[in-house]
């Protein structure tokens, strides 16, 4: 026999393997694309009408059909080597095909054979600095001594090929699917992925420079699969404003990151500086106010302190059944649940308008053009909804150090009222539910945080959330906000 292919594979188990895509995929996930891998590499090799073999290894009867034999050796270089020079005794000339492999196809496995008619040994370098095909006429150790799952595979094994006084064909370059990046890089089709943020509910890459690839983990507004697609309508409706990312396409799920995903442009410039920005942050949350809503399919907030209401009791009730629970700090919660209660939270929606929800200061990007990015969780509300939670305490000081002062708030006030009318009274109202609202969240994350069994994660964001329970941080949220409404 001429040619032979070895098909080199391990029978997948769920709850094993690809381990490095636990952040982002389930367990049953994870074996999906597996077994997705496998068959989509073994149709292409059955396609070139060129005999093969699968070396396996694992239990199960995904191969049952085919030739196979299972592996031999005690690690990778000795299984992928005695493989190689078992078949060798059947054929000339012999490659062995990683299974999770992308970028394998019919011509690239010719041109191994071919390149083998004029050198000892061929290999396809992998993107992660390992190889994925490697071909000989004869049996050669080039395994031994060979630290695997390295960035350093490839050149360590040429430098033994070359050390031996064999000639080596390099083939094009494939892919080993092993990482998040590896996965993004399929769906859209390049090789520059790097990772610029990762939150609780989304993870933003960029890749070829001006573009995000953004993965939806799980949504704030309870819509599950939904959610990319509503954030992606969201931005389509804001596109006219000139102050948001424009987005290009979305799927509910990828093919390989089995998560809904979207593709908006990469923006350049720098997060809010509340010192020097927020002439600029007044324009544009007044031109986002000012969207045309005709035809938009937001989630409305009819009764928008009642919502806001029912969302920090529920956030709340996870603290108060809390056994670790500081009183303190559910003293202070229940006052504020009682204050913001007498001042009515029955009031419909009267000036309806898309709002952000979520305005820290990393929600706007800063530069030569200025945005506002991070539409996770817009809603039809009122502007004054918006306002109250881009100036309040709870978000200023989230990842900064700022609290703004009474002048700095009316500052702000009198700039955006250039643009759009407000009516204080209401916006006032909605200062202190908007605190309330930080406040209620920072106790069922404190929960979360502490229950989780994988450990605290993000250090910075549990520091904050304890600086603002604290019994000062309270005090000080009472003394300037609520205590002369309690009084009342």
């Amino acid at each position: 026999m001429e040619n032979k292919i070895i098909f080199f594979s391990k029978i997948p188990k769920y709850g094993y393997g690809k381990t490095r895509l636990k952040s982002l995929l389930s367990e049953e996930q994870r074996y999906d694309l597996c077994n997705l891998l496998i068959k989509e590499n073994l149709d292409i090799i059955i396609k070139s009408n060129i005999d093969f073999c699968i070396h396996y290894s694992g239990i199960g009867n995904l191969f049952d059909d085919f030739e196979k034999k299972e592996q031999v050796g005690s690690n990778l270089g000795q299984k992928m080597f005695n493989a190689i020079k078992e078949e060798l005794n059947y054929s000339k000339k012999v490659i062995l095909v990683g299974s999770d492999l992308r970028g394998i196809d019919e011509d690239i496995l010719y041109n191994a054979f071919d390149m083998l008619e004029y050198n000892d040994i061929v290999l396809a370098p992998a993107l992660d600095g390992g190889y994925g095909i490697v071909g000989m006429k004869e049996a050669i150790d080039i395994f031994s001594g060979v630290i695997y799952s390295t960035p350093n595979v490839f050149s360590d094994t040429i430098k033994i090929i070359k050390s031996k006084g064999k000639k080596v064909g390099v083939l094009r370059t494939v892919r080993d699917i092993d990482t998040v990046q590896d996965l993004i890089s399929e769906e859209v089709g390049s090789n520059n992925i790097q990772l610029i943020g990762k939150g609780e509910y989304n993870i933003n890459f960029r890749f070829d420079e001006k573009y995000v690839f953004r993965i939806n983990m799980k949504s704030q507004l309870g819509l599950d699969d939904r959610q990319i697609e509503y954030e992606y309508n969201a931005l389509k409706l804001l596109e006219k404003t000139g102050v948001t990312p424009k987005v290009y396409r979305y799927d509910i799920k990828g093919k390989y990151i089995k998560k809904g995903y979207l593709i908006m442009d990469f923006l350049e410039g720098n997060p809010l500086d509340y010192d020097k920005d927020m002439d600029i942050v007044a324009y544009m949350l007044a031109k986002v106010h000012s969207c045309d809503i005709t035809n938009h399919n937001l989630i409305v907030a009819k009764k928008p302190f009642l919502a806001m209401m029912e969302e920090c009791k529920k956030m709340f009730f996870v603290y108060k059944n809390y056994e670790l629970k500081s009183h303190v700090t559910e003293q202070y919660i229940e006052k504020f649940i009682k204050i913001v209660t007498n001042l009515g939270i029955n009031d419909e929606i009267q000036d309806p308008c898309i709002i952000n929800t979520e305005l820290n200061n990393r929600n706007f990007i800063i530069g030569e053009k200025s945005y506002i990015i991070d539409w996770e969780k817009p809603i039809i509300g009122e502007r004054e909804q918006d306002l109250a939670h881009f100036l309040v305490p709870t978000t200023t000081n989230w990842k900064t150090d700022k609290i703004l002062s009474d002048d700095e708030i009316l500052n702000f006030i009198k700039e955006y009222k250039k643009y759009n009318s407000i009516d204080e009274k209401k916006l006032r109202k909605y200062f202190v539910f908007n605190i309330l609202r930080g406040i209620t969240w920072c106790s069922m994350a404190k929960v979360e945080y502490e229950k989780d069994e994988k450990g605290i994660v993000n250090q910075d964001t549990y520091e904050k959330i304890n600086t603002f329970l604290s019994e000062n941080y309270l005090k000080m949220l009472y003394e300037r906000f609520y205590g002369v409404l309690d009084e009342k």
